[in-house]
């Protein structure tokens, strides 16, 4: 797993194929209690602002943490589900979809305290949102993690 998560980071070093840097976008973070929202846009003030915008609306009342990520290429969100609460993992940067998938997987997988781990969000390279529902990654925690092969289960409602 090792090997992989390392060639996972080396891929996302690279840019996609065909791929100019002066049109990539940076991606925008503003985390609370109640959620994360997102903005794309070329300078991170633009980006985190509108970010911070929506989640103050949605949020008023608490704080919303700022990330700024370039490029933002594929990016996620991702739930980990620890024994006591939770919290949300942002990823960014990842130069497809699958890669950023694998990557979650392998970051919950490795995180000792997490009982698993939802996968919440896709952002793709133009800023549309790819909702998930129904991906689990188990976590280090789990009764399976020291079995895990990190790979993600979907669930059916």
């Amino acid at each position: 797993m090792r090997i992989v998560l390392a060639t996972l980071t080396a891929l996302t070093l690279a840019p996609p194929a065909g791929a100019q840097e002066s049109t990539l976008q940076g991606i925008g973070f503003a985390q609370a209690e109640e959620g994360t929202w997102h903005c794309l846009h070329h300078e991170p003030g633009e980006a985190l602002a509108c970010a911070r915008e929506h989640c103050l609306e949605q949020a008023p009342d608490q704080e919303c943490a700022p990330t700024w990520c370039y490029p933002a290429r594929w990016s996620g969100t991702m739930t980990l589900w620890l024994s006591d609460f939770h919290t949300t993992r942002v990823l960014c940067g990842m130069p497809d979809e699958a890669t950023l998938q694998e990557v979650l997987a392998g970051l919950c997988w490795f995180n000792k305290d997490a009982r698993s781990c939802d996968l919440t969000l896709i952002v793709d390279p133009d800023g549309k949102e790819l909702a998930m529902e129904g991906m689990t990654f188990p976590g280090g925690a789990s009764e399976t993690g020291a079995n895990a092969t990190g790979e993600a289960s979907q669930t059916t409602e």
